[in-house]
Parts: C-alpha cells; structure tokens; sequence
C-alpha cells in the first residue's frame, strides 16, 4: 500500500465515522437531473480552461503550494505524467492532502478559514477536481476513480460539516453539488447521480 492510500484510507475512516452519527431518518435526495448533463459540462470546461495543457497531455507534473497563516499541514502526490497538484492555504491550522495517481488530471484546492480538514484523491486518467472550502471545524473528502472525471466542490461558510464525495465512471457528467455553502452541523454524501444531507446529532 503506497503512503498516499494509507492517508486516504485513515482520512476517509475518519470520516465515514463522522458520518455515522447523522440521524438516517432525515435524508435529502437531489437527483441527477439538477446537476447533470449539459450544465455540468459547462461549468466544468469553463473552470478547466487555465489547466486544459496539464489534462491535455502537454506538459509535465506541477506542484504547487502556498500557505499563509498558523499551523498548515499539506501533503501533495503526484504518480504519473503531464498532471498538476494545487494548493492555496490561508488561516489557521488548515490541513490538507492531495494525490494522483494516472496521467493528465489536475487537482485543485483553495482553503480560507480555521481548523478545516480536505482530502482529494484521484486513481485514473483525465480527472479533474476543484474544492473550495471557508468556515470551521469542516471534514471534506472528494475520492475518484475512474477516468475523464470531473467536479467542483464549494463548501463555503460552513461550519462543523462533513462532505464526503465519491465519483466513478458511473457519475457520467454528474457535477459535483457547488450551492452546497453556509451548512451548520450536517453530514453530505455525494455518490453517483444523487446528494444524501443528513443532519448530525
């Protein structure tokens, strides 16, 4: 097991445990249709357009990251060619971890606020993630595996909130929820096609 699976596997217990304490019995569900097909494809290409060299193949592997603040902690994984791994950081105590694992994909990260944890991870070839994250206290995890997969999280003002997200080659232009801001105290589980928001006891 490579030093970057055995993060995500300890990460995504942790929040999977998170997870666990929200009530079942109160589940939102928000289909495919609101946040598939044509409009994924847009939003997605017009945010890929500075990163279209990296998952085009035409240029090699890029690391970059910058940290202001107190207490940062940011791993970052690149195992392949022609991808880009990047992190911006600003606050207190941030934590962060990235990898990829194939060719051609990029993931992007952007942090502003207190005590936030984010894991990416990406197995595959022509993926592309962007999180963006604000508030205190959140847990996000956005796991692909698969390949010409992409989406955008945007967990902004929230406060105590877990968001786990899973996307496959089953996700087909399923678009990662980005009106998912200004949570308090609730669990998000984003698999194929639909958005689970359960509140935390």
């Amino acid at each position: 097991m490579t030093s970057w699976t055995k993060r995500l596997a300890g990460a995504m217990a942790a929040l999977a445990l998170s997870v666990g304490i929200a009530a079942a019995t109160e589940i939102r569900i928000v289909n495919e249709a609101d946040y598939g097909g044509a409009r994924a494809e847009a939003v997605v290409s017009s945010l890929m357009q500075p990163i279209n060299p990296f998952v085009a193949g035409q240029a090699g592997n890029t690391t970059s990251i910058a940290q202001i603040g107190t207490g940062h902690s940011v791993n970052s994984s690149i195992e392949g060619h022609s991808s880009a791994s990047l992190i911006a950081q600003e606050g207190t105590r941030n934590r962060a971890v990235q990898a990829i694992e194939g060719s051609n994909s990029a993931l992007l990260l952007v942090q502003s606020g207190t005590s936030n944890n984010v894991l990416q991870a990406s197995r595959g070839d022509n993926n592309f993630q962007l999180v963006g994250v604000s508030g205190s206290n959140n847990d996000v995890g956005y796991v692909q595996v698969g390949n010409n997969l992409a989406g955008v999280l945007d967990v902004r003002n929230s406060h105590n909130t877990t968001v786990v997200a899973f996307q496959t080659n089953q996700s087909r232009n399923f678009l990662m929820p980005t009106g998912i801001s200004g949570l308090n105290n609730v669990a998000v589980v984003i698999v194929p096609g639909k958005m689970y928001v359960l509140p935390k006891r």
